[in-house]
């Protein structure tokens, strides 16, 4: 089962305020994950998602008072592999900054906090369940990243232009079941 994410904005290297910019990430993938189980097959994964879950393996993770939905869990013997596209300001092969270091910036907001000093002030507690990508980056089996220029800088939101650390990111999400059984029968195209 293929999906696609994107983002577009700051991805800092070594941020100050490392949750607070990493709950800035994550809110940007909310609103994509939750219309993503508005849809066939993927509306089968909030029969075991707070508020509503119905079925057992639960596979909403609490931390710091706030509900987290994750889309790859282990408990439904899932794992993914992404293909991310990056396209920066930089000129390709003079790079400001190192790719690794936002590509791990970009991975952890990617995933479920692990405790609460992993949730940003800035994270609103109020929404209902905050949807997220994996419940931890270990699920990732397979990362590619493939860099370029940034040619049209209007896709970028007017906050973040002119920032030598805005980014726009295509990610090819592809999920894998790893133990067939009932619950993840509905990914196992």
């Amino acid at each position: 089962m293929k999906f696609k994410l994107i983002y577009s904005g700051d991805i800092f290297v070594n941020p100050k305020k490392r949750a607070q910019h990493i709950s800035d990430i994550r809110m940007q993938f909310h609103p994509q994950l939750k219309k993503l189980v508005e849809h066939s097959p993927w509306n089968n994964l909030t029969k075991y998602m707070l508020p509503h879950a119905s079925k057992a393996p639960l596979i909403t993770r609490h931390v710091g008072g706030i509900d987290w939905n994750p889309i790859i869990s282990p408990n439904l013997k899932m794992i993914a592999e992404l293909d991310i596209l990056l396209l920066h300001p930089e000129i390709v092969g003079v790079a400001r900054s190192d790719i690794d270091n936002r590509i791990k910036t970009l991975m952890d907001g990617l995933r479920c906090p692990q405790n609460e000093h992993e949730i940003g002030t800035n994270t609103p507690a109020n929404i209902g369940p905050i949807f997220t990508l994996l419940d931890d980056d270990h699920l990732v089996t397979k990362l590619t990243v493939n860099t370029s220029h940034l040619l049209a800088h209007d896709i970028i939101p007017e906050k973040y232009q002119g920032s030598p650390d805005s980014v726009f990111v295509l990610i090819d999400v592809n999920v894998r079941v790893t133990e067939g059984n009932l619950e993840n029968l509905p990914f196992m195209v």
